[in-house]
């Protein structure tokens, strides 16, 4: 009897230093994995503090892209001197914005990561937010000028919502591209991608504001980034094959009924085809445009002194590249475009060594949006494309188009610091 109760009092002894160890076992565990996750907290706190101060800065991206926004601030002083407003009000005003968006761009660039971006709530909210601002324009806060609604007007501050639909598109198609993963491959999901990115938000610009620039600027971006994104190209080839047939059919079609046509969308094609017989009206800045080009000569007349300027409304927006030939004649224009060639040349090499997909699409859509904005501006000065609205990119006067296009370069940074720091690591 005193046997089993020394055995009872035994097991339950061995019991209760089995349960203790149990016990001091698992918070020891705890204790360890607690002591992990600080470690690791610490670690990624020093190694953010080393990327701050290590930050890797592309120098040649930075440098051609704040020497097209001097060239640009020259020629808005220059091109400006005969308009009603003083010369400082204009270019005090894109100074500003060209501050402002610096700033922006250094602060995206450096602290904000453009993994961000990977969020379904940053990526879809701007998106859906940029068209919710296209949509403004059918309210009192949209300013018709010029017979178009493309500005919403905030008491003495306007802007374009275009641009900022421009950069929804990046975001939200970089991120659905990068969340389709291996389903990118389907034919299917490349057309639905093309409908709700590419033929929505061009759709509504085009019906709303009748801004038909800027809806093909949109549809060229989503076009540009799919096709990076998917791996073949007969979907491609077929849309471009279908596209240009339709184009060919819809322009025959409107020069074979040009004559009886009473739209301004005929009035335009005319003045395209035959700028001569509407150089009071429709093709008045074509023409002056096309003077200016020519009158520049090899080296231009010197700053200052363009002639056209005085006789084009706002020369300092659209046709501001026409004072460029005019003033620095053929060898400044080409430096212009040289330096938009070094920077296209850049951005492409950041999207090529991106970290990831969604880094290499990012870039790509902002590759897209600068180029073709320089190819339908250019396109239009020279009369190549009927005449419509589109500004030059860094060079135009426009803060809202400056200051969305150095937000788009500091993800372009973003991107490119992280490539230096993989390197590294």
């Amino acid at each position: 009897m005193a046997n089993d109760v020394r055995k009872r009092s035994t097991n339950k002894g061995n019991t209760q230093k089995d349960i203790s160890r149990t016990r001091i076992n698992r918070q020891a565990k705890k204790k360890q994995q607690n002591y992990i996750k600080s470690h690791r907290r610490k670690k990624r706190f020093r190694l953010n503090i080393k990327r701050k101060a290590g930050f890797y800065l592309d120098y040649s991206l930075m440098f051609i892209m704040l020497l097209l926004i001097g060239v640009g601030l020259v020629m808005v002083y220059s091109s400006s001197s005969t308009t009603k407003e003083t010369i400082f009000d204009i270019l005090k005003s894109q100074v500003l914005f060209a501050v402002v968006g610096i700033f922006f761009m250094i602060l995206e660039a450096r602290i904000v990561d453009y993994h961000i971006y990977s969020k379904k709530w940053v990526s879809y909210g701007l998106y859906i937010f940029s068209l919710f601002l296209v949509l403004l324009l059918l309210t009192p806060l949209g300013k018709n000028v010029n017979g178009a609604t493309r500005w919403i007007g905030l008491g003495s501050f306007s802007f374009m919502p275009v641009e900022v639909v421009k950069v929804g598109v990046i975001a939200a198609l970089s991120f659905r591209i990068v969340n389709l993963g291996d389903r990118m491959n389907n034919t299917f999901s490349l057309f639905w991608l093309w409908f709700f990115y590419g033929v929505v938000p061009a759709g509504l610009l085009y019906v709303i504001s009748n801004n038909l620039s800027s809806a093909i600027i949109i549809s060229g971006m989503c076009f540009i980034i799919t096709f990076v994104a998917f791996p073949g190209y007969k979907p491609f080839a077929a849309v471009v094959g279908v596209g240009g047939a339709f184009a060919t059919l819809l322009v025959t079609r409107l020069v074979s009924t040009l004559n009886s046509g009473d739209n301004f969308r005929h009035a335009r094609i005319l003045a395209w085809l035959h700028p001569e017989d509407y150089a009071d009206n429709k093709a008045y800045q074509t023409i002056h445009g096309l003077y200016a080009i020519g009158s520049g000569g090899l080296f231009g007349k010197g700053l200052g002194k363009s002639m056209v300027k005085i006789k084009l409304p706002e020369a300092y927006n659209d046709m501001i590249f026409t004072i460029i030939c005019e003033e620095l004649g053929l060898f400044g224009a080409l430096c212009v475009l040289l330096a938009f060639s070094v920077l296209l040349w850049r951005i492409a090499h950041v999207a090529k060594n991106a970290p990831d997909l969604l880094g290499a699409l990012l870039c790509t859509g902002v590759f897209a949006h600068i180029s073709l904005q320089v190819l339908v501006n250019i396109a239009v000065v020279t009369n190549t494309i009927p005449n419509t609205g589109v500004t030059l990119p860094f060079i135009s006067k426009g803060g809202t188009a400056l200051l969305i296009l150095l937000m788009e370069m500091g993800v372009v940074f973003n991107v490119s610091s992280q490539i230096k720091d993989e390197l590294n690591e």
